[in-house]
């Protein structure tokens, strides 16, 4: 669950505290359907890029996301903006509903067929023709290029790997030939340096 946790601390830059969002959820609650429209054009490219990099298949993820929106519809009520923000709520319900997927006996069957851990899970040039699919270009990519351009390289190598190809820290330690312990101390001492640089970058942009 590297990835998913990666990204989730990525678009947490972007998220967390907007009162717009626990608006839109009062709206659900209420069920205003229109809101939940526009809680989808806000979240749809994250979601989809945190659920592809867990069951690795496009066609899977594209299904998972209809699923946690729908999901997201009919569990709105149990939201409680005391006990925490829209998007921790949201990135939650992803990641079970996520994990509850790759458990299924369908999806075990159907595992030989997915995606190669040594493709890359996004494109680095991007396909303008399916924005979904390239989430990894979403509004804040270049920030996170710039910002892993900024961290000592032994860090950054580790967590490109991770981010752009979708390997767990095990694959990382074997493909680089180091220690799994140097793995997660690089990640960690990178993903603490990134996190405050991105914060930083979209401070200013914003």
């Amino acid at each position: 669950m590297f990835i998913f946790n990666l990204l989730a601390t990525i678009g947490k830059l972007s998220h967390g505290g907007s009162d717009d969002e626990v608006q839109l959820m009062k709206r659900i609650q209420s069920r205003d359907d229109e809101a939940l429209e526009e809680l989808y054009d806000l979240y749809k490219r994250l979601l989809f890029s945190m659920v592809i990099s867990i069951v690795k298949k496009k066609e899977e993820a594209e299904d998972l996301l209809q699923e946690i929106f729908v999901k997201i519809w009919n569990k709105a009520e149990s939201f409680d903006p005391d006990r925490g923000n829209v998007y921790s709520w949201i990135v939650t319900l992803a990641r079970n509903q996520a994990i509850d997927r790759i458990r299924s006996k369908g999806y075990k069957t159907q595992k030989k067929q997915s995606v190669s851990i040594h493709e890359p899970l996004f494109s680095l040039e991007g396909d303008k023709h399916d924005p979904m699919e390239t989430t990894i270009f979403s509004d804040r990519a270049e920030l996170v290029k710039k910002a892993l351009e900024k961290i000592p390289e032994k860090q950054s190598e580790v967590i490109k790997i991770a981010y752009y190809r979708g390997l767990t820290q095990s694959e990382i330690s074997d493909q680089l030939d180091i220690p799994l312990g140097t793995v997660k101390t690089r990640t960690r001492q990178g993903m603490i340096k990134l996190k405050r640089i991105l914060g930083e970058f979209i401070s200013t942009d914003g």
